[in-house]
C-alpha cells in the first residue's frame, strides 16, 4: 500500500469518524463501495473468465487443444493481442505453415480456423488464459493429454 495525502472538509471528517474505526478506514470502504475500477478489475475479469470457460467446453477437441498449447507454448500477448480473433486464427495458421503444428496434432487446419473465427474476444482471452495456465504449471504437475481432455 502507499500512502497519499487528500483534502476532505470537516463533514466529510466527521461522517468518517462517526461510521468507521478511523479516518483512513473510512476512506478505503468509500472506495472499495464505489468499486473504483483497480478495485475490482481482477473481479470483472474472474467473473467473464468463468462464464467463457463454460462457453469453451466442446467447442474443440483433445488435438486442438493440445495445438493450442503446443502453438502458443512461449507466447506473451499484451491486453489487445489477446482479444483479437484474427489475430489467433492467423497464428494458427502461422503454426502450420511455419511448424507443421496442425499436422502433428492431427487437426484440420481450415476446421479450426473456422472455430477460432466464431470466437468472441472474451473466449479468445479466456483460451489464451487456459494455455498460460497450463504452461505456468509446476513441470512435473503438466499433462498435456489430461488438460486437454478436461476441457473437450
Amino acid at each position: 500500500m502507499i500512502t497519499k495525502n487528500i483534502r476532505i472538509t470537516e463533514s466529510q471528517e466527521q461522517f468518517l469518524l462517526s461510521n468507521y474505526k478511523n479516518i483512513s478506514q473510512g476512506i478505503s470502504a468509500c472506495i472499495d463501495k464505489a468499486r473504483f475500477p483497480d478495485s475490482n478489475i481482477d473481479d470483472v475479469l474472474k467473473t467473464i473468465r468463468a462464464y467463457t470457460k463454460r462457453e469453451l467446453k466442446g467447442k474443440f477437441s483433445q488435438e486442438e487443444w493440445s495445438f493450442f498449447a503446443d502453438s502458443l507454448n512461449g507466447t506473451i500477448s499484451d491486453g489487445l493481442f489477446r482479444c483479437n480473433v484474427e489475430a489467433l486464427a492467423y497464428h494458427c495458421q502461422d503454426a502450420e505453415d511455419l511448424d507443421g503444428t496442425a499436422t502433428k496434432w492431427g487437426v484440420d487446419i481450415d476446421k479450426l480456423i473456422e472455430k477460432v473465427r466464431a470466437l468472441t474476444s472474451a473466449q479468445i482471452e479466456t483460451l489464451y488464459w487456459f494455455v498460460e495456465e497450463f504452461w505456468n504449471a509446476e513441470h512435473e504437475a503438466r499433462n498435456l493429454e489430461k488438460w486437454a481432455t478436461e476441457l473437450v
